[in-house]
């Protein structure tokens, strides 16, 4: 991005409480010339979000959603294969004629 990491950390605040983010809870997802991906948690209240930060012709532009993936854990998906509408169909089918217990479904 034009602005560097350290330029939008102090901009960027935790949408429950409105504390700032602490540097080391702060995740870098991706970054390029016009575009910011970050994962928050916040120390203040616990709630992590997911942070997109773009810039355009008019400034920067920010939105942000809350999550409950963990730092771990966005590390491993953040960027990863989306489920196809042809998984979501299987897991149907599957889920529809199963007659289990849930730790057999999931076994």
């Amino acid at each position: 991005m034009e602005h560097s990491l350290e330029n939008i950390k102090p901009l960027i605040r935790c949408p429950v409480c409105q504390k700032k983010y602490e540097p080391g809870k702060v995740v870098l997802l991706s970054e390029d010339d016009r575009k910011t991906a970050l994962h928050l948690t916040c120390e203040a209240c616990g709630i992590s979000s997911l942070v997109f930060v773009s810039l355009g012709k008019m400034g920067a532009v920010s939105f942000g959603m809350l999550t409950d993936l963990e730092r771990e854990e966005v590390k491993e998906f953040y960027g990863s294969e989306a489920v196809s509408a042809d998984d979501a169909l299987e897991v149907h089918r599957f889920l529809k004629d199963f007659r289990g217990g849930i730790g057999e479904c999931l076994s």
